[in-house]
């Protein structure tokens, strides 16, 4: 293990990432849940009370509607977790050696690169992190091998890094010359 750490990073929370992403996938999910509920309430009701027809169809809807709202504010309560405050508390510290992720207050890191298996580093910024600076830095690195030998290739995200170029620099000078893709 290192000395001390060569960079900490801190990802940049963008709440246009959690309004568009957060918003498209909680709305998604929660129509799938509504109309799932719909077809179960409307065919159970019909079962039960053995009606047919729409007669059960207004209290369906609305239990459905019920479970489609809840469903999404569930998820929209997730994702602002996952996009901005989990983002605000995480760091990514570099060491001669390893890259870790950790969350403020844990005593350990959540994630740990070794350099010796990495093989690659690139930066990837699409149309909600380009206009602020930022981008997701993903390090390609080999799976440790098991019983049967190599498992293949890892690709680990670093999301909403600011500076991308300098750390994808300091990383890429990291990473043993042996190790080093074309």
């Amino acid at each position: 293990m290192s000395e001390g750490p060569l960079l900490v990073v801190r990802p940049v929370p963008v709440l246009r990432q959690f309004w568009l992403v957060g918003g498209i996938h909680s709305a998604g999910i929660a129509l799938f849940v509504g109309f799932l509920a719909l077809v179960v309430l409307k065919f159970g009701a019909d079962a039960v009370t053995g009606s047919s027809g729409d007669t059960n169809l207004p209290f369906a809807l609305a239990w459905a509607a019920t479970a489609s709202g809840v469903a999404f504010l569930a998820l929209w309560a997730f994702h602002y977790k996952a996009f901005v405050r989990d983002r605000g508390a995480t760091t990514y510290t570099i060491y001669a050696d390893r890259i870790e992720a950790a969350r403020d207050g844990s005593a350990r890191p959540s994630l740990t690169v070794p350099l010796d298996r990495v093989v690659d580093v690139h930066s990837t910024a699409g149309p909600l992190l380009r206009p602020v600076g930022l981008a997701t830095i993903t390090v390609v690195a080999d799976q440790p091998t098991g019983r049967s030998g190599p498992k293949g290739r890892l690709w680990v995200p670093f999301p909403n890094v600011p500076e991308p170029d300098e750390v994808c620099a300091l990383i890429r000078s990291l990473i043993p010359a042996s190790r080093r893709s074309a």
